[in-house]
């Protein structure tokens, strides 16, 4: 079978690329996985700037792989990614599927056509975010910060650093990343509670409940773990009621999207004490402007989106990737199929 294959726009936090600002970053490998997938593969992985200037693929294309801004307008300017004209110019009567390098698709789904599936990168980047958040876990109770103060000042002080184990951490979202998270807070001895939509039982979590008991378990948790999609139901979901019902001294950290918490309550809640810190990787304005009341907030740490930056970033989005295109080929189910209804 023939099989008319595009890539366009740069995996965010994707190490190495060749062509950053261009979007160009598969290596000779990883075409060559691609284009191993049938008898027939034709391949195209195009410049955005060719695409945003009105260049189409030599071949209508069936699969396309693509970061891009979408319906998003708030992103257009990051590095090496597809705006929506160029993505549009993708879209053609043969597309049977659209593979986001992205795990939240909110920007894509009003604009897939009726017969293609959209799939997206869940999973992808679950294990290099998951390792920052424990990352910055570990800092916290072991008062890292402070300690490399002391060395740079050539003090000798003795700190009460803490241990995680007998700690309690809720991960709203128990998808990849929230599962991936709840599995290594284990090893450290966190009792780990998980929140979903259905309440199903996922593997890594002592106890799942759902979102209307969200407010039971953060008063008994030292950490919030925002994982879960951007919806109409999670938008605003950690608002200040739910930062005030945590337990006094707690933590938080977001690696979904920022709309998914207040801002302005979280920044309140730190300035108050109640909330000891966070970690805050996703942003409702990216990049989060200079003047930002959340970049002098006690206690936070802010990321620009790249809590999943990872040396093996490529080669997991081309895996994924060669997967759904083998399914295809085969007529097999896809992974990551997005529900457009619920959005994710």
């Amino acid at each position: 079978m023939s099989l008319n294959v595009v890539v366009a726009g740069l995996p965010k936090a994707v190490q190495d690329a060749r062509d950053p600002d261009e979007g160009i970053w598969l290596t000779e490998d990883q075409r060559a996985r691609i284009e191993g997938v049938a008898a027939d593969v034709h391949l195209e992985h195009i410049p955005v700037s060719e695409l945003h200037a009105g260049r189409r693929p030599q071949r209508p294309p069936q699969a396309i792989m693509v970061e891009t801004s979408g319906e998003k307008a708030g992103i257009e300017g990051e590095q090496g990614i597809l705006r929506l004209p160029g993505l549009e110019r993708l879209i053609t009567p043969e597309l049977r599927l659209i593979q986001s390098m992205s795990a939240g698709v909110e920007h894509l789904v009003g604009l897939v056509p009726e017969g293609v599936t959209l799939a997206n990168a869940s999973g992808v980047a679950a294990n290099a975010i998951a390792e920052t958040v424990i990352s910055e876990i570990l800092a916290d109770a072991k008062m890292l910060r402070e300690r490399w103060a002391n060395h740079d000042a050539h003090r000798w002080q003795e700190l009460p650093a803490r241990e995680l184990t007998g700690s309690t951490m809720t991960v709203l979202g128990t998808g990849h990343i929230g599962a991936r998270t709840a599995r290594l807070a284990q090893a450290f001895g966190i009792r780990t509670l998980g929140i979903n939509r259905r309440g199903n039982a996922v593997d890594g979590f002592d106890e799942i409940a759902t979102a209307g008991a969200l407010h039971d378990a953060l008063a008994e948790s030292d950490y919030l773990v925002i994982a879960a999609p951007l919806t109409s139901a999670t938008a605003g979901i950690v608002d200040a009621a739910a930062l005030n019902a945590m337990k006094a001294g707690g933590w938080v950290a977001n690696v979904s999207r920022g709309a998914v918490h207040d801002s302005d309550a979280l920044v309140a809640a730190l300035q108050s004490g109640h909330l000891r810190g966070a970690l805050i990787d996703c942003h409702v304005q990216e990049p989060l402007p200079a003047d930002d009341p959340l970049w002098d907030a006690p206690g936070a740490v802010v990321l620009p989106h790249d809590s999943h930056a990872s040396q093996l970033l490529g080669d997991r989005q081309v895996d994924l990737f060669v997967d759904n295109l083998g399914r295809m080929v085969a007529g097999e189910p896809l992974r990551n199929v997005i529900d457009p209804a619920r959005g994710y």
